[in-house]
């Protein structure tokens, strides 16, 4: 079993036990990842007798664990480096990751049943917190070797001791800053590297890729949200719809300009549609505004027919963006043709046409028809 436990000062442990795998279901994040860049790791495993999968040592068999980490977090803004034959002395908190066997973590014994450790260290900052140190520590008293596929788990002797590199895999995945996905709340079930058990997986899995991007603000989800300026273009239009067609006046006052509304407006449709709850994708888009960093969605959801949220939520949150706009960014912007209740129907229609397969055009024409004849169009595709 894999478990979570934490320890003072803001640091946490993931430890590695020996077990039998379970089933999985969606990944579970920390509340903190690294600022761009390298994330060296200080390699201090030491030399092995012959391993079965040909590694010379014990560091290029977790190396290869990096390695595979590396070639799928494209996006994310960071990467592994692995210092080979480290010599710096493993100790807490030096912001230096050391990856080494040892008898205990830094003083607290194992775990009985307990391979390894990932500890980490973070400055607590406004959103997400951001990763300073994480230190791998693997458990002296536990027989490793280097090799792929089935485990002998169980077997009186175990003949091949528990692949380190598949544990390395985990325990990296701590320290990118992802949890034990069936030990969430509520917990879930999907096959993932992650599982709080050690198993046969020995790859990354597609939900493991999924979290560590999720995490760091890449799409995942498939989602297809459309570019930002077909967004604007759209909106352009509306406010020509709303002058031309309807004869509305220019007299709707507005704080956020018609780029702010086509941004964050979407923005915020697609937290929610991604698992968030109105308050919390509403968070999310201010601390994205405040801070320039994207937050994490709060889940990934599964492909079909994406259900927007009621009108009235999108309303709110315009109401709320239009006050922060006011209060903190002390901006304002012409009066639009369109006020609050328009902006939040008629954008979220259109974006309701583009998540379901319209392009464009087809997405345009469909919502100016609907203002203007009251005909609902299906979406394009299911």
């Amino acid at each position: 079993m894999f478990n979570n436990t934490s320890i003072p000062k803001l640091a946490t442990t993931c430890a590695a036990v020996a077990s039998v795998a379970l089933p999985l279901l969606g990944f579970a994040l920390k509340d903190s990842r690294w600022p761009a860049g390298e994330v060296i790791m200080e390699m201090q495993l030491g030399s092995s007798g012959g391993l079965l999968d040909g590694s010379p040592d014990w560091d290029e068999c977790a190396i290869a664990a990096l390695v595979e980490w590396n070639n799928n977090l494209g996006g994310t803004g960071i990467s592994f480096n692995a210092v080979r034959g480290s010599t710096r002395t493993p100790a807490e908190p030096d912001r230096i990751n050391n990856v080494f066997f040892s008898d205990n973590i830094f003083g607290d014994p194992f775990g009985e049943n307990t391979l390894a450790v990932a500890t980490s260290w973070r400055i607590v900052k406004e959103g997400i917190n951001e990763r300073t140190e994480s230190d791998i520590i693997f458990n002296n008293a536990k027989r490793f070797n280097c090799f792929r596929g089935p485990l002998s788990l169980g077997a009186t002797p175990e003949p091949d001791g528990v692949d380190l590199r598949r544990v390395a895999l985990h325990e990296f995945g701590h320290t990118i800053g992802l949890g034990h996905p069936d030990q969430a709340t509520p917990p879930q079930t999907v096959e993932a590297i992650m599982n709080a058990f050690i198993g046969d997986t020995d790859t990354l899995q597609l939900d493991d890729i999924q979290g560590a991007l999720t995490l760091y603000g890449v799409a995942v989800t498939g989602i297809p949200f459309p570019p930002r300026d077909q967004v604007l273009t759209f909106y352009l239009n509306l406010e020509n719809e709303y002058r031309d067609t309807l004869g509305r006046q220019q007299n709707n006052p507005s704080n956020v300009n018609a780029e702010g509304s086509a941004v964050w407006l979407p923005e915020f449709l697609r937290y929610v549609l991604n698992g968030c709850t109105a308050a919390e994708a509403s968070t999310r888009v201010l601390l994205n505004i405040s801070t320039g960093s994207i937050q994490p969605v709060c889940g990934v959801v599964a492909p079909g027919v994406f259900n927007f949220p009621p009108r009235n939520v999108s309303l709110d949150f315009l109401n709320t963006l239009n006050t922060y706009y006011l209060d903190e960014l002390n901006e304002t912007a012409p009066d639009s043709y369109i006020d609050l209740e328009g902006k939040a129907v008629w954008l979220e229609v259109y974006l309701g046409y583009r998540v379901n397969g319209c392009n464009n055009q087809e997405a345009t024409n469909r919502t100016f028809d609907q203002i203007r004849n009251g005909v609902i169009a299906p979406a394009c595709a299911t």
